[in-house]
């Protein structure tokens, strides 16, 4: 090898040493060298701490024989790009690199790690190290990597960190009425894709954090009084304790260690362990696409909060001509002065974009033509955005997100005064989930396994060898609940519980997924305990590993009963039947009895028709509005930030398209809300609710639902919690 060592030469400005058939050139570190000048000879090119150094000054007859390639330091030349070059040249069959070291700070989807995988690289002392690769710094893959290929790649490159996303997103296209619309990016599965949906990354981490327990309340709560459905009823606050143990997740029937458990109340309430994860929706409604956001970090680490400008009506109010009252703009008219319409219903708000791509605002229907406008600096109307009013899956207060045109100065916008004004995101990022820039805490909560039974003068969750409780109204299912330290099942816990089911089996339909169960509201309780958190299955799916299962149709479309899939002792498939469904681990979480929910109404004034009132852990209240056409089949949802599944719109679906579940709601005032459904029948799954009733209605087929927020305290062994005295 011949080689010039330079590193003397500190105040050396230029080096041509074309056509001398040098292999390899050593210089300083931080010589001021603004010219080099390399022959076609060279094997190793070693571009290191030349600061003066550009692109222009780098002089290359060829590269057709560098076999190794060091970069660093150099801030005029784009390091990337040369690696680029060499590893194309490689590919055309003229190059020869073999190792390299290179650092690196950016994006990528990982495709990067396996494009450089079988190069070498350098040590630290120079010698050549074939058992790695050589990008170092760090790496921020967008799409999610399975944790075993991750730690391969990171064994390969021990130098680069590995960053994984800080979060999940699950894509749903709400244009079609197919109810599996749900696409997975992160591995590019799903409808999207044209494939099987598979879910993983930080759905698969959050889901293996959920267990069936048993728990005991060790400290009662505190109360306090609201008004709720019409009611003043006491609330439990969030100063309550429950210890809860993990069941075996094979069989309720065991704890985590192979011990006996007994269901029967003596050991506790059979509950869902529900751990803390971070979410948030976005609503793309002109686009007919939804978002949903997941990440499994702790509380402590919260995912990214973008780069964006958020306005609320307030900060709209106190602008110069920023709201204007009792207005309404219409479209199809040339000028913003021209689109006015006086209108007492509605108001008009005004925000600067200029500087802005992207904007995110809240609407109304459509409806006589009533819109939003972008207009230039003289008030021509440059955009119009109106909802369209057939096929109509959007409520007033919803948001839409649109590009803002080049020659955009201002957005105009039209709200109904009674609708809920969210805020305005101005963003110039180009990823949809940061028109979104909160992120929501889900806190941990335990919730119910089984619906509610009385033992002796409590209510309980567990097996009793019966049916669960039945003919109690709101009022007194409220109150037993809260007596035990607990609750029912909140709107909340709803939503979360059919969010996750759309992001574990990528679709909607959970009667066809895991089945509809005996059609009947009085299931014995427990028919699931033996096979754990494993979910049954549907008639189309067991069909398919034995055509001789049991075929009875109710309701004119559901099959009636579930299935277990299991092996024989030869390992086939096999399939047990079953009266009780059980979805995400949940029993009978739809189907057999509605579960009456806490923490939500329907006061249902003047002003406030169809909008749920939802009670958050805080405290707080926040109104959604929902659709208030009722007996029809859902097709869209409020979704947005907290991912409510609280039904919009005036389209009406069927029983297997869109959400396949149908809602009932009455306009009377205070209405409660009653999740799922009773029996088989069709129009109660996962997405299904019925707000008819007030506090008092009662029936054979409602029954709740317990549930706890508050402390929980994981039991230290089963003999600890087994000694533990429950205070309620």
């Amino acid at each position: 090898m011949t080689t010039l060592d330079l590193s003397w030469q500190g105040r050396l400005k230029k080096l041509d040493v074309r056509g001398t058939g040098l292999t390899r050139v050593k210089l300083a570190t931080g010589a001021p060298v603004v010219q080099l000048c390399l022959p076609e000879t060279i094997e190793e090119l070693f571009l290191e701490y030349l600061p003066r150094l550009a692109e222009s000054g780098l002089v290359l007859d060829g590269i057709g024989n560098v076999r190794g390639y060091r970069f660093m330091g150099c801030p005029g030349i784009d390091g990337f790009a040369m690696l680029e070059r060499l590893h194309q040249a490689k590919l055309n069959g003229s190059g020869k690199l073999e190792r390299f070291v290179l650092d690196i700070d950016m994006e990528d989807d990982g495709r990067l790690l396996g494009k450089y995988y079988d190069y070498g690289t350098y040590t630290s002392t120079g010698a050549i190290d074939n058992r790695h690769s050589g990008l170092r710094g760090r790496l921020r893959l967008t799409k999610y990597m399975e944790d075993e290929e991750a730690d391969r790649y990171r064994e390969r490159y021990p130098e680069l960190e590995i960053v994984q996303p800080a979060y999940s997103i699950i894509e749903s296209d709400e244009s079609v009425p197919d109810d599996a619309n749900i696409s997975n990016p992160d591995n590019e599965t799903g409808y999207k894709y044209g494939n099987a949906y598979v879910m993983n990354a930080h759905v698969v981490a959050i889901l293996k954090k959920r267990h069936r327990v048993l728990a005991k309340v060790t400290k009662k709560p505190t109360s306090r009084k609201v008004e709720m459905a019409g009611q003043a009823v006491d609330i439990n606050n969030l100063d309550g304790e429950m210890t809860y143990c993990p069941l075996d997740d094979t069989t309720s029937n065991k704890y985590y260690d192979g011990s006996a458990a007994k269901l029967d109340s003596s050991e506790g309430d059979w509950m869902m362990y529900e751990p803390f994860f971070w979410s948030k929706g976005i609503n793309d409604y002109l686009n007919e696409k939804y978002y949903s956001c997941y990440s499994s970090n702790g509380p402590d680490d919260m995912p990214p909060i973008p780069e964006v400008t958020v306005l609320t009506l307030d900060d709209i109010k106190e602008t110069k001509d920023g709201y204007l009252a009792e207005r309404k703009l219409l479209s199809g008219k040339p000028t913003l002065k021209d689109s006015y319409s006086t209108d007492k219903t509605y108001s008009v708000c005004k925000v600067d974009v200029q500087g802005y791509k992207r904007v995110r605002f809240p609407s109304v229907p459509g409806t006589g033509l009533v819109g939003s406008l972008f207009v230039d600096g003289s008030g021509n109307v440059v955009k119009t955005i109106v909802v369209p009013t057939i096929g109509l899956k959007f409520e007033a207060g919803m948001y839409l997100i649109s590009d803002i045109p080049e020659d955009a100065t201002a957005l105009h916008f039209s709200i109904l005064n009674t609708a809920e004004f969210d805020k305005v995101v101005l963003s110039n990022s180009d990823k949809i989930e940061d028109m979104e820039p909160d992120w929501v805490a889900n806190e941990e909560h335990l919730c119910a396994v089984v619906g509610s039974s009385v033992v002796g003068s409590k209510l309980r969750s567990c097996v009793t060898g019966n049916s669960t409780t039945a003919s109690m109204n709101w009022i007194d299912f409220h109150y037993y609940s809260v007596q035990r330290g607990m609750q029912q099942i909140d709107a909340l816990m709803h939503s979360r519980i059919a969010n996750l089911f759309y992001a574990r089996y990528g679709r909607r339909d959970s009667q066809e997924q895991c089945g509809g169960g005996q059609h009947t509201n009085n299931r014995i309780t427990g028919g699931t305990a033996g096979y754990g958190m494993q979910d049954t299955i549907g008639y189309d799916e067991a069909y398919k590993i034995n055509d001789k299962i049991t075929n009875s149709i109710v309701d004119g479309s559901i099959h009636q009963y579930a299935w277990y899939r299991g092996q024989d002792e030869y390992g086939s498939p096999t399939v047990t039947q079953v009266n009780n469904i059980s979805c995400l681990g949940y029993e009978d979480i739809y189907g057999h009895k509605y579960d009456m929910m806490d923490g939500v109404d329907l006061p249902n004034d003047s002003a406030n028709q169809g909008k749920w009132r939802i009670w958050m852990p805080d405290g707080t209240t926040r109104m959604v509005k929902g659709k208030t056409s009722s007996d029809q089949w859902i097709t869209g949802v409020a979704h947005g930030k907290y991912m409510d599944v609280i039904p919009v719109g005036t389209a009406n679906g069927s029983s297997s398209t869109y959400y396949c579940d149908k809602y009932y709601i009455s306009t009377a005032s205070s209405r409660v809300v009653y999740r799922g459904c009773y029996s088989a029948h069709a129009d109660g799954g996962v997405s299904g609710a019925y707000a008819n009733y007030d506090a008092s209605g009662s029936s054979t087929y409602v029954g709740s639902r317990l549930a706890f927020r508050g402390r929980i305290v994981k039991a230290e062994s089963v003999e600890a919690y087994k000694a533990i005295v429950e205070k309620a």
